[in-house]
C-alpha cells in the first residue's frame, strides 16, 4: 500500500497559493487549481504526481497499463485536519 500527502500552501508575496503532493518516491507542487472545490482540489495534485511517476516508470519500460501506481486511490484526512491522505490499496 502506498500513501500520498497532500498539502494547501497559501500564496507569498513571491508566489500564488499551491498544493503540495509528496511521498516516498518524490513530490510535486502544482498552482491551486481554482476550477476545482474541496477534496478534487488535492487529488488533482495526486493525479499529477501519479503521471508524473508512470511516465518515469514508461521511460524504463514499464507499459502504463501494468504500473501499479497507475490506479485508483481513496482520500482521507489526518487529525491534523489540514493535511489530505491518498492511499493506493495494495
Amino acid at each position: 500500500m502506498q500513501a500520498i500527502q497532500t498539502k494547501y500552501l497559501p500564496a507569498t508575496n513571491s508566489t500564488g497559493s499551491r498544493i503540495q503532493a509528496k511521498c516516498w518516491r518524490g513530490k510535486i507542487l502544482i498552482p491551486y487549481p481554482h476550477g476545482l472545490s474541496g477534496d478534487e482540489v488535492h487529488r488533482e495534485a495526486v493525479r499529477e504526481l501519479i503521471a508524473k511517476f508512470v511516465a518515469e516508470d514508461e521511460k524504463q519500460g514499464t507499459p502504463p497499463e501494468e504500473n501499479p501506481w497507475n490506479r485508483e486511490f481513496v482520500t482521507g484526512t489526518l487529525a491534523d485536519g489540514v493535511t489530505l491522505v491518498h492511499v493506493l490499496p495494495a
